[in-house]
């Protein structure tokens, strides 16, 4: 790990998304941050874009002065060596992250959620559902009830039990290299019978203790229709403080950013969310 870009608004809970990502640049060996805000000089209507109220000049000179004040509010969170970058661009979110994540050489992309509902937001708005739908890189997504400088002792990592052949599994490495940390490895299939499992879900299994044999997982099988609940509690049962997935089409982690998951399951989640941008899976035959 060496450079993350760190998404803001300016807003409180970007603050805090970016105090979070500070304390982590000891553990995951990152020596440049990027400060990076995406602002709009074309203001859309419901009927048609209008003239821009600011020219993009102005708009990109704010925006400095903006990351500017932030850069000198994390400067002391980091150590010297670190190098802190500003980028502002007239662009639109999710749509220019790979390319500036390219162009930036990123390992890892920070965002934060805001506001009373604000985690409701991440879970129901489109930019950010598009982002971890599209993102080729890593994305760690903040709320606001995480803790800054809490140590990372238990990470759960979530798995649906349908394919392992899309985990990226050099990156999970180097996560799990670098927390050093107790893993706990939740399956949420549920046997079609009682403890019975398919030949093609044992043979994942057995893949998954293949995978991750190295870093002594515990693994534990979930049951009950509340999936995404069940692994929340789980978590906080465990007080881990990390919860890392792979999304992809039809998963179950999938389910987390459509409006049919209950906004007070929403509301309970306080533990840092890694999505790993998974390899295309091969189609499983599952209904769209």
């Amino acid at each position: 790990m060496r450079s993350i870009l760190i998404l803001t608004d300016f807003s409180d809970a970007a603050f805090r998304a970016a105090k979070y990502a500070c304390n982590l640049t000891g553990l995951l060996q990152v020596d440049r941050i990027v400060l990076f805000h995406a602002f709009q000089t074309i203001a859309v209507t419901t009927d048609m874009p209008a003239y821009p109220v600011r020219t993009e000049y102005e708009m990109y000179q704010e925006s400095i002065k903006a990351l500017n004040l932030l850069h000198d509010r994390i400067r002391p969170m980091v150590r010297q060596d670190v190098k802190i970058d500003l980028l502002a661009v007239d662009a639109v979110l999710p749509e220019m992250i790979n390319q500036q994540c390219r162009e930036q050489n990123i390992d890892m992309i920070v965002m934060g959620v805001s506001g009373k509902s604000g985690l409701e937001k991440l879970l129901m708005g489109s930019t950010t559902a598009r982002m971890l739908e599209t993102s080729e890189f890593p994305i760690l997504i903040v709320p606001k009830e995480a803790q800054g400088g809490k140590e990372i002792k238990t990470i759960v990592f979530t798995t649906d039990l349908k394919d392992i052949s899309g985990i990226p599994v050099d990156q999970l490495y180097s996560f799990l290299d670098a927390f050093k940390s107790a893993i706990c490895v939740v399956n949420v299939e549920t046997p079609a019978e009682e403890g019975k499992y398919s030949p093609e879900t044992k043979e994942v299994i057995a893949g998954l203790h293949h995978l991750l044999d190295k870093y002594h997982p515990s693994f534990y099988y979930l049951e009950g229709d509340e999936i995404v609940r069940s692994v929340l509690v789980f978590a906080g049962d465990r007080q881990s403080a990390l919860i890392i997935t792979v999304p992809r089409k039809h998963s179950f982690f999938s389910a987390i950013f459509h409006k049919s998951i209950s906004k007070k399951l929403a509301y309970n989640s306080s533990i840092p969310l890694l999505s790993l941008p998974g390899r295309e899976f091969p189609h499983s035959g599952e209904p769209g």
